[in-house]
C-alpha cells in the first residue's frame, strides 16, 4: 500500500472519530436540556484542543493539532496569509480546498520535531515563452518563499540545470514553458528528477504527493495568471517531498 493511501485511510478514521465525539457531546446535550435535570457527565469526553503555536508574524496562524480539519480552523482565516502546521500534521482535503480557495500558504513548522525549521529555495526556470514572471516570484516570495528566475532558450539546457538545482536538499525546480509534454519526458530522464504537472492546484497536489516530485512544469498560458499561481504556489507549499519508498528504487 503507498504512503499517500496510508494517509488518506488515516485522515478518514481520525475525521470520523472525531465525528463520533461531536455526536456523542450533541446527544448528550440535548439529553441535559430535556427538562430532567442535570445529568452526570458523558462518559465520553473530548480531550481538549492543543494550544496553537505562537505567531511568530502578523497574518500567520499556528496549529499544533495532529490532525487538521475545518473544525480546527472555522473562523479563524480571515486576514491569515500562512497557516504554520506540525510537523507529521495530516491536512483533511477540505482545509486544503479553503486554502487554496483563499490564497494561504501552507507551512511545516519542523522545529516541532526536534530540527531547526528549513526554508524551501525555489529555482524557476522559462523555456520558449515571452511571459514575465516577476509577478508570480513576488507572490511566492510574500509567502516566504525565496526564488531564483533564469530564462533560458533550449529545454535540455533547462532540464539539466534544474537537474542539477535540486539535487539541493533544500530546492524545488519550477519550469514555465508551452513545451510541457517535451519537458516532463527530458526531465525525467534525468536521474534525480521527479516532475509532474496538473490542470489545477488540486491536482499537481496529488500528482506531487504521489511520486514525491521535486519539479513542476506548466505552460504558464494554459491558463489564467491566478490559476497558473496557484498550481505553482500548491506546489511550492508542500515543500521538499520524500519520494515513496515503493519508488525509491527506480526514481531516486
Amino acid at each position: 500500500m503507498s504512503e499517500l493511501s496510508i494517509d488518506i485511510e488515516r485522515v478518514v478514521r481520525e475525521v470520523l472519530a472525531e465525528m463520533r465525539l461531536a455526536q456523542a457531546e450533541s446527544g448528550q446535550r440535548k439529553a441535559d436540556g430535556n427538562g430532567q435535570g442535570p445529568k452526570a457527565a458523558s462518559p465520553v469526553s473530548r480531550p481538549a484542543s492543543p494550544a496553537p503555536l505562537p505567531a511568530s508574524v502578523p497574518g500567520e496562524l499556528a496549529i499544533r493539532a495532529r490532525v487538521v480539519t475545518m473544525t480546527e480552523v472555522a473562523g479563524r482565516l480571515d486576514g491569515i496569509r500562512r497557516l504554520v502546521v506540525s510537523h507529521g500534521a495530516i491536512i483533511t482535503p477540505a482545509v486544503r480546498d479553503e486554502l487554496i480557495r483563499r490564497g494561504i500558504a501552507l507551512a511545516c513548522d519542523e522545529a516541532s520535531n526536534g530540527r531547526p525549521a528549513t526554508t524551501v529555495r525555489v529555482v524557476l526556470v522559462t523555456v520558449g515563452t515571452d511571459i514575465d514572471p516577476k509577478a508570480l516570484v513576488a507572490g511566492l516570495t510574500r509567502e516566504g518563499t525565496t526564488v531564483e528566475h533564469v530564462a533560458l532558450d533550449c529545454l535540455l539546457v533547462a532540464t539539466e540545470q534544474l537537474a542539477a538545482e535540486t539535487a539541493h536538499a533544500d530546492t524545488l525546480g519550477i519550469l514555465l514553458t508551452p513545451h510541457t509534454a517535451a519537458g516532463l519526458c527530458l526531465a525525467n530522464r534525468l536521474r534525480g528528477l521527479r516532475a509532474v504537472t496538473g490542470g489545477d492546484a488540486p491536482a499537481v497536489a496529488a500528482a506531487a504527493a504521489a511520486v514525491g516530485a521535486n519539479l513542476l512544469v506548466v505552460d504558464p498560458q494554459a491558463g489564467t495568471f491566478f490559476q497558473v499561481k496557484q498550481m505553482v504556489a500548491e506546489f511550492c507549499r508542500g515543500g521538499v517531498r520524500p519520494c515513496p519508498a515503493v519508488f525509491r528504487a527506480r526514481l531516486v
